[in-house]
């Protein structure tokens, strides 16, 4: 999977306000934020400009970053979402909500939690 410094950014905008949606940030979330820039080879500077450029952009720009994704980009990023809800062991009912928004608003393909995890361990 190859992802750019903005849809990077977009999905750390998406991450947090994931990890946010419950009213407590846990650092299990924390990690799994900042494990996905790790992932994909994002070290030091580059990393902090990245949740920089995260912390400025508006959610319509992330959102609109993600609409413009291809679908496997897209489906890696609902895994990546369902991975950050998840990763506290508490799916809260405001997180489940939130992922379905974004989902919705960045026509992301339809999966349950399940699927969504799947493909993002997958690739």
């Amino acid at each position: 999977m190859i992802l750019n410094g903005k849809q990077l950014s977009a999905l750390v905008k998406m991450g947090v306000a994931m990890a946010m949606a419950d009213g407590k940030v846990e650092e299990v979330e924390k990690a799994a934020i900042a494990f996905e820039l790790v992932k994909f080879g994002v070290k030091g500077n580059d990393a902090a400009v990245i949740i920089s450029n995260s912390q400025i952009m508006d959610a319509s720009d992330a959102i609109a970053t993600l609409s413009n994704m291809t679908n496997e980009q897209k489906k890696y990023a609902t895994g990546y979402l369902a991975a950050i809800m998840a990763s506290d062991g508490d799916v809260d009912p405001s997180e489940v909500k939130l992922w379905q928004v974004i989902c919705t608003l960045s026509s992301f393909p339809t999966m349950n939690i399940h699927e969504a995890l799947l493909f993002w361990n997958n690739n």
